[in-house]
């Protein structure tokens, strides 16, 4: 009877010492992925705030430029580069073009 309350016991002991190892390496990978997560976040910040820079510029541009001095200064983007304007008024008259295309195609299916 002494040697099985000694086995229990050990057992006992093995199991809290087990248990006591896990709850260590789930505290471990707890903290490590706690850390992981705040680099991630603070590279992404570094990588967002630029464009939210740029962002809010181009929007104070909107804001405080009239639309005639907007005409004005696309006109003078068109002169210094002809090419890439033909290029980029093809690629937004084409999505334009798709984009109609889909809503009329979803306005006949409802109505036909």
């Amino acid at each position: 009877m002494d040697e099985l309350k000694k086995s229990q016991e050990s057992m006992g002991a093995a199991a809290a010492g087990v248990k006591r190892q896990v709850s260590e390496t789930a505290a471990d990978a707890k903290e490590k992925l706690t850390d992981l997560g705040r680099d991630a976040a603070g590279q992404l910040s570094e990588v967002t705030r630029p464009a939210t820079e740029k962002v809010k510029a181009a929007a104070d541009y909107l804001r405080e430029i009239e639309l005639t001095a907007m005409a004005e200064d696309v006109k003078e983007i068109v002169k210094r580069y002809p090419g890439w304007s033909l290029a980029a008024a093809a690629v937004i008259g084409f999505l334009l073009a798709h984009i109609g295309s889909r809503n009329s195609n979803r306005f006949n299916r409802h109505y036909v």
